[in-house]
């Protein structure tokens, strides 16, 4: 199963993709994203302007967006 994500950065409007291959049982997006915990004590940056994306759980949700490629 392949997870594309886009970074959608507030802070400098960029919009970055990538994809990942996951080698689990198939997950829908919405369950992967459900299930997955955020860290908010790791900073997660945008590959841009190196803002912080993580600072609430929320705030990533917002800014980061998975969809699942069979």
């Amino acid at each position: 199963m392949k997870l594309n994500y886009t970074i959608d950065c507030r802070h400098c409007g960029s919009h970055t993709e990538y994809s990942a291959t996951v080698y689990y049982r198939t997950l829908s997006a919405e369950e992967v994203e459900r299930k997955m915990h955020i860290d908010t004590e790791c900073a997660m940056r945008c590959p841009v302007c190196r803002y912080r994306l993580n600072t609430t759980e929320a705030d990533f949700r917002s800014q980061v967006h998975i969809t699942r490629e069979a």
